[in-house]
């Protein structure tokens, strides 16, 4: 049986990171949803849906769930800082006091 390589194998974990499970599916997810030439999604389960699709925004959000401590980084303009593989640095996922 061939074996298959996921995005998530190559990439270390992030620190923070208390769900490794988790974050690595929404990493796999997150690789396979992300937009084409024209800002489509390329995925064909979104049948060209525009970026960001529900499937990558969902993956966005299991990333945050995924650990804790973490936080996306804004510039001074709000735009999201990138880390160097081009993916979004995460937020913080913060519950609130019910």
């Amino acid at each position: 049986m061939a074996s298959r390589t996921r995005p998530s194998q190559s990439r270390p974990l992030p620190g923070g990171v208390t769900d490794p499970l988790l974050w690595r599916l929404a990493e796999d997810v997150a690789a396979a949803h992300q937009p084409d030439g024209r800002g489509d999604c390329r995925n064909l389960l979104c049948a060209g849906r525009p970026s960001p699709c529900p499937p990558l925004r969902n993956a966005e959000r299991a990333r945050e769930l995924a650990g804790t401590g973490l936080r996306r980084e804004r510039t001074a303009g709000g735009e999201e800082r990138r880390g160097p593989t081009g993916t979004p640095l995460p937020r913080a996922h913060r519950r609130s006091a019910a």
